[in-house]
């Protein structure tokens, strides 16, 4: 197997994952309230649209604008999942949206909250981006 493939199909699969999930929480906040609000915004908006960034560093083809895409989305989710975690940790819970239920759990003990998991993947996919396209950026540079 190509060592190229052995780091970007899986870092491709993970930002579609994390990408997926935001859409489908963005979804359910049009039903009801499926995530907290940032002002007017709902914060599942903002993670959807740093993981459609972080995606699109993986299509566009031009290296000197493929890391900002990747770092903007990157650190905008990044920043999102650690506060939500430590506010969902040391808040008493019912802060993230969880894997059991459509909505935020208010105080609710089902499933692993997403913030969790948004924080989780977003260090393995720093990892795998720094590896694959970021490596290999770095390589042409020189």
């Amino acid at each position: 197997m190509n060592s190229n493939l052995k780091i970007d199909l899986p870092l491709w699969i993970l930002i579609l994952f994390g990408l997926l999930g935001g859409a489908s929480v963005s979804l359910n906040n049009f039903t009801g309230t499926a995530c907290p609000h940032i002002g007017i915004i709902p914060i599942c908006y903002l993670v959807t649209i740093a993981y459609a960034l972080m995606l699109s560093s993986l299509i566009v083809k031009h290296l000197r604008y493929k890391h900002y895409f990747f770092g903007i989305g990157w650190a905008v989710a990044f920043i999102i999942a650690a506060l939500a975690s430590l506010a969902e940790m040391f808040g008493g819970g019912g802060i993230c949206p969880a894997t059991s239920s459509g909505g935020l759990r208010a105080g609710a003990q089902g499933g692993i909250p997403l913030c969790y998991l948004s924080f989780a993947l977003l260090i393995i996919i720093l990892v795998l981006f720094c590896l694959g396209p970021y490596k290999r950026a770095c390589e042409v540079q020189v």
